[in-house]
């Protein structure tokens, strides 16, 4: 089955994909991918059906059955859903994430897509449209953290709680069922595991004294000794997929990155534990997060830190290896100039930013590397002024439901899914980011 990202973009050829029986319905999701869009937002319902029939996908005709500023259709039954939403904006911290006030309607949209993402479902999906509406726990990581940092620590730690009951002893799958399983056979993506992990040490503080400690004390280990046991003599993990969802023969600083950030969050999370074997396992991933750092930099970072081992192109996932995912030492220079260079090869005619170098030049931008990459700007005061540039691009270019779409087309409309979890995940990341250097 063809991953969402390479069904909708062609971020890589067919063989690479190892789907080169798909040819007619590869092409055909591309086109319609560049085409349409999956409608201006999604919003909850009231009836029958379980959690699956709750929502539905709203098309800018619609747009008079909302609940004014809110994602719920208006009629009878719709109070529960815009109680919980107006608790939800109740509760965000806006003189912290936005002291400014100019990026609060993004905010307040922002919070808004990830609260139709989750409210009352098994888990946050990544978005509402059938080939997204999976968890992958790429996504859920980022939309665990947004929620705490919007100030419903409730909710992010469920989805770490979700997570606990997802994944199992040995892999971290490319993406769940909301309920459990997975929905076909792709490849696993052991970004998947530093992710995980990178959340859970990020949230530590707010789960390790309440009711879910316990299982989300179990998936840390589960996650940590996954994390290890991907590293091979040479320091280095195994190949794998990544976020761009394409199998590759050579090892990525996508994969790198993450487990690198995640076996360094695990370490104080594992000694604050101080079970059986805690101490003993934190040790393990200090001393491999460590020597992952030194071969990061010795492989990719000697090469101006590319996509691919033995590449020169460049990604998004320089900033993985940067606040806020991770303090990026002596090595944040080299870092921050090879985000520069990359950046300015990345960047559309229409001002947002494709994944990397590489992807398929058509003029289309994704948000949520976007988005990423504005984190990264705000984490430096050189950049502060380019990450508020990026953020004021992201809010003119959300529907006119104001949900942020997954793509922006050539021609600056919306395209692909609205909302998309990764993205409003990560400009609530990017907003904490910046309002630390005001």
């Amino acid at each position: 089955m063809i991953s969402r990202r390479a069904a909708l973009t062609g971020g890589g050829g067919l063989l690479a994909l190892g789907v080169a029986g798909a040819g007619g319905a590869y092409r055909d999701g591309r086109a319609r991918a560049d085409e349409l869009s999956f409608g201006v937002t999604v919003a909850t319902t009231v009836g029958e059906g379980g959690w699956r029939a709750s929502r539905r996908g709203v098309e800018e005709t619609d747009r008079g059955l909302l609940v004014e500023g809110r994602r719920t259709l208006d009629g009878r039954g719709a109070e529960a859903a815009v109680a919980a939403q107006d608790e939800l904006l109740a509760g965000i911290p806006y003189a912290l994430l936005d002291p400014t006030g100019e990026h609060r309607e993004l905010l307040t949209g922002a919070a808004l897509d990830l609260w139709v993402l989750s409210w009352r479902l098994p888990v946050a999906v990544a978005g509402w449209e059938g080939r997204w509406r999976y968890a992958w726990p790429r996504d859920t990581a980022h939309v665990a953290v947004a929620f705490a940092e919007l100030g419903d620590v409730g909710t992010a730690v469920r989805q770490l709680a979700a997570l606990a009951r997802l994944v199992g002893e040995d892999r971290v799958e490319a993406r769940y069922l909301p309920e459990g399983g997975v929905p076909d056979g792709r490849h696993p993506q052991d970004d998947g595991i530093g992710w995980v992990l990178w959340a859970c040490g990020r949230l530590h503080g707010t789960w390790v004294g309440g009711p879910y400690r316990d299982v989300v004390a179990d998936l840390v280990r589960r996650c940590a000794r996954m994390g290890l046991d991907r590293l091979g003599a040479d320091g280095l993990p195994r190949v794998s997929p990544d976020y761009w969802e394409v199998a590759t023969s050579r090892l990525t600083l996508g994969t790198v990155a993450p487990i690198l950030a995640g076996l360094e969050a695990a370490v104080p999370v594992l000694a604050r534990l101080g079970g059986e074997g805690d101490v003993g396992l934190a040790r393990r991933c200090a001393r491999a997060a460590e020597r992952l750092e030194e071969r990061a930099a010795a492989v990719f970072g000697a090469a101006g830190w590319p996509r691919e081992r033995g590449r020169t192109q460049r990604d998004t996932a320089i900033a993985f290896m940067l606040p806020p995912y991770r303090s990026a030492g002596d090595a944040e220079g080299s870092l921050r100039a090879a985000l520069d260079g990359a950046a300015g090869r990345m960047r559309r005619a229409n001002g947002g930013y494709a994944p990397g170098v590489g992807w398929r030049v058509d003029g289309v931008a994704w948000t949520p590397e976007t988005a990423v990459l504005a984190g990264a700007w705000a984490g430096d005061p050189a950049t502060r002024e380019r990450a508020q540039e990026t953020l004021r691009w992201l809010d003119e270019h959300r529907t006119v439901a104001g949900s942020l779409p997954e793509k922006v087309l050539a021609d600056g409309s919306p395209a692909g899914p609205a909302p998309l979890a990764w993205t409003a995940a990560s400009v609530v990341l990017a907003l904490r980011a910046l309002s630390e250097g005001v």
